[in-house]
């Protein structure tokens, strides 16, 4: 799937009353094959940071989900491949902290409850940063 393509889908999935985590999650379920049910379940309870309580962001808590499916090697133990998992992760989180002062809800949205318009925006970042972060390839780790 193309970067536009998943901006099209996590918005839609947006508007369609998905939360910032199902958003962001759904649009690399490509590469992830996990049935669009099953993430939306799995994911549900991330949005407006953890369940509402506003700490990590949803959007981000989701990329993160993603950046570490598609490098991780799945192999506990294996020292090197979660050195770079990390490093993955880290470089997500430092983008999002530029872009948004924080990495919290309650950073991003200065306390105030999540708003459509705004949670929106972090939607589409959030993709575009795990798109960034794993190439803009398809997983090769995540192939059926």
């Amino acid at each position: 799937m193309t970067r536009d393509e998943r901006l099209k889908t996590a918005a839609q999935c947006y508007a369609d009353g998905c939360t910032c985590a199902q958003a962001v999650f759904c649009a690399f379920l490509d590469e992830i094959h996990v049935a669009r049910e099953d993430a939306l379940r799995l994911m549900e309870g991330y949005g407006g940071g953890f369940g509402g309580a506003q700490e990590v962001c949803g959007a981000l808590s989701a990329a993160t989900a993603v950046i570490s499916y598609c490098t991780s090697n799945g192999k506990p133990g294996a020292q090197s491949n979660r050195q770079e998992v990390y490093r993955r992760v880290r470089q997500a989180a430092e983008l999002f902290r530029r872009e948004y002062g924080g990495v919290t809800c309650r950073d991003v949205l200065r306390g105030q409850p999540p708003q459509a318009l705004r949670c929106g925006l972090k939607v589409k970042d959030a993709v575009l940063i795990t798109h960034q972060v794993i190439g803009g390839q398809t997983c090769t780790r995540c192939a059926p």
